[in-house]
């Protein structure tokens, strides 16, 4: 619940936050630790407006989007779920979280095989190239720079209906002249 994200807040959780995903170790312990904080900055993420920013303020999420790049499956999988949440919320939030790169995480994880993982990360691609068009950032273009059409069109060819349904949409939306 959003008071318990506050409580969390207040209770001096984010630093603490910080140090122990900065720790740099690839022990399975670690890793799992790791994975329940990413699950705790979700619900974090996903609260409210300011909370979301207490989290930005305190500079975790370029961790985080560190932490979506691992080799722990589970691991990276709460990491782009804090990114989900950040990029739903403000448009000022989606703009932070691209300039740490959370664009290229979204991207790098489309290619996870579970659909409802891809799903959700494409609407949140979709968000961010929307802020992107209503405030004159040139994310399409970035997502043409990284070669993220190409991952695009795959996907919008999936077996899976609401992957591939997204897929198109986005690709009609931002892509086609």
């Amino acid at each position: 619940s959003n008071e318990n994200a506050q409580a969390m807040i207040d209770a001096g959780l984010m630093p603490k936050m910080q140090a122990l995903l900065s720790q740099d170790s690839n022990e399975p312990t670690l890793q799992l630790v790791k994975k329940e904080a990413c699950y705790v900055l979700t619900n974090i993420a996903g609260g409210t407006d300011e909370q979301t920013n207490e989290l930005l303020k305190k500079g975790i999420l370029n961790r985080v989007i560190e932490l979506a790049y691992s080799s722990n499956r589970g691991l990276r999988k709460e990491a782009i779920w804090v990114i989900v949440n950040v990029v739903s919320s403000l448009d000022e939030h989606v703009i932070s979280a691209v300039e740490s790169g959370a664009l290229e995480a979204l991207y790098n994880f489309l290619s996870d095989g579970d659909a409802k993982n891809v799903a959700f990360v494409l609407q949140s691609i979709e968000n961010i190239l929307e802020v992107g068009t209503e405030t004159g950032k040139t994310y399409a273009q970035k997502v043409v720079n990284m070669d993220g059409l190409e991952a695009l069109e795959r996907l919008a060819s999936s077996q899976n209906t609401t992957v591939q349904q997204r897929a198109n949409e986005v690709l009609k939306r931002f892509f086609t002249k």
